[in-house]
């Protein structure tokens, strides 16, 4: 029996209206319209529309075309859960799940998210939120979303063509972008620098206080003033830098860093300005520095508070005049350098302890940039932990982050910053045989970090305001996190069988009814 035999009128008619467009804002808008406040009750109703880096991008808004192109970044939250596991997800208690993390500021209470998808292929997804109502969701409205999916198959599976060609069709433009870019380059005979020229990588950062920094970043990329980046050790300062630099007029040039806190005073001499010596065999030997290697281009000068006081007056000698001697040298040499430096220490407090040179702190502090600690970007952290775990894996290959984790990984204060947050992910990975990363592949520090806190959250919980089977299922829940998703142990500490935990988590929309 064909498709539109079996549907309804109103069924027949959105498929008719579907079938005939290839705009994706408006063929979700439409789907969003027919289940908004009509099918499914809600205060809030969205679509996301899941690009092929399996990111997602806000479409629709309780009906009509979002005029906000807001972006989740791969694998965040609820949305990238229900695109990497394909199934539904829904949630009562939005205040107390903590894959829902970032929806609690917005006053969502419940929440529903379908995926929208043809032959196991995620097109998009369906939320539907409770904020100001008392709108509860079970299974059987994820049933009856799936429902109305299944019976109009053949406008999914055009609009899914689409978008794949689409999507294709925009790779293939950036590559011939990037191949045009490489030849050009080619051309102008821009190699010289190639040793030391570096690539644009992306700063992840989506939290108010990156966002500031890129600002920043972005301005002062367009200026050519020498800059100061503060931070604690391990918050990225090198890629601010390299960020500056690959944005600025001198971007196909070199971009080289030396860190002082790695060598002797005699050493750090000699490789900041060259070194001249003589070989009674061979004649002079000259070794030029790294001022004169990175001429036109950038030199970032990490840990420039551990730089000896002799070395920063010939360092402020160059920057006034722009020429500066070799060691052992007579004869000075010209460079035009760009200096960007880096600290985890205030300059200014080393300036006030006469251990930083005041006029070489006044001509680096023309602008000053500091990066916030990753305690100080909480919004970042799922994302950043993601793009860590699946860093340079097969799409196959990917992993993902249990919800307990991500709780674990929020209340953990990260004093080693990003660089910490690279390692344990990439730990993480090591130690999770299946395709999910559970709390007990955490180092012991973060997984343990904050259990007093989370006693006390618990303790917190009005559980005069729930029902009991609320009560319930927020047992079962916590039970299963704290056991690290492990189920037939999680049944074996609750005195049930694990059928019956099966069940459970059915009902509760976790699993899928195959797996029950």
């Amino acid at each position: 029996m064909s498709e539109i035999a079996v549907l309804s009128p109103e069924l027949e008619r959105l498929s008719q209206i579907l079938f005939a467009s290839l705009d994706e804002k408006f063929f979700f808008s439409e789907v969003c319209k027919h289940f908004h406040n009509k099918i499914i009750k809600s205060d809030l109703s969205e679509v996301y529309l899941v690009h092929s880096d399996m990111s997602a991008e806000l479409v629709s808004v309780n009906g009509k075309p979002s005029r906000d192109h807001h972006l989740i970044e791969k694998g965040a939250g609820p949305v990238g859960h229900v695109i990497r596991t394909k199934k539904a997800y829904f949630s009562n208690s939005v205040e107390r799940d903590p894959l829902f993390h970032v929806e609690k500021s917005k006053g969502i209470k419940s929440a529903l998210i379908v995926p929208v998808s043809h032959e196991g292929i995620v097109i998009a997804t369906i939320h539907f939120h409770g904020i100001d109502s008392d709108v509860e969701y079970s299974r059987d409205h994820i049933t009856e979303v799936l429902s109305v999916f299944n019976q109009i198959q053949r406008p999914l599976a055009n609009i899914k063509m689409y978008l794949a060609a689409k999507f294709l069709n925009e790779t293939l433009i950036k590559q011939i972008e990037a191949k045009e870019k490489e030849l050009e380059e080619s051309k102008k005979g821009l190699q010289i620098g190639d040793t030391y020229k570096i690539e644009d990588k992306e700063i992840i950062g989506k939290s108010e206080s990156m966002k500031h920094l890129l600002s920043l970043v972005d301005k002062v990329s367009k200026s050519d003033v020498n800059s100061l980046i503060e931070g604690e050790s391990g918050t990225g300062k090198e890629m601010v830098a390299r960020k500056i630099h690959c944005h600025s007029s001198r971007s196909e040039m070199s971009f080289i860093s030396v860190d002082c806190s790695s060598m002797s005073e005699m050493h750090l001499e000699a490789e900041l300005f060259g070194e001249e010596t003589h070989d009674f065999s061979r004649g002079p030997i000259v070794k030029n520095g790294l001022l004169e290697m990175a001429n036109s281009g950038t030199l970032f000068i990490n840990n420039i508070d551990k730089m000896p006081l002799s070395i920063q007056t010939k360092l402020i000698q160059f920057m006034n005049e722009g020429l500066a001697f070799r060691m052992n040298g007579q004869i000075p040499y010209r460079s035009d350098v760009r200096i960007i430096a880096a600290s985890t220490k205030s300059l200014n407090e080393e300036v006030e302890s006469n251990l930083f040179r005041e006029d070489l702190y006044y001509s680096l502090n023309t602008v000053t940039l500091k990066v916030p600690g990753l305690a100080e970007r909480k919004e970042d952290i799922e994302v950043l932990a993601n793009f860590f775990l699946n860093k340079d894996k097969a799409a196959c290959d990917h992993k993902t982050l249990s919800p307990c984790v991500v709780s674990k990984l929020l209340e953990y204060s990260w004093p080693g910053n990003v660089r910490e947050l690279q390692n344990v992910m990439e730990r993480a990975y090591i130690l999770a045989d299946g395709m999910i990363v559970h709390k007990d592949h955490l180092a012991d520090s973060i997984s343990n970090c904050e259990e007093r806190v989370e006693e006390e959250e618990v303790q917190e919980i009005s559980y005069s305001e729930l029902t009991l089977d609320e009560l319930e299922k927020l047992h079962i829940t916590r039970t299963l996190d704290h056991l690290g998703g492990n189920k037939t142990k999680t049944a074996k500490v609750l005195g049930i069988t694990v059928k019956t935990l099966y069940n459970k988590l059915h009902s509760y929309g976790m699993i899928a009814a195959k797996e029950a």
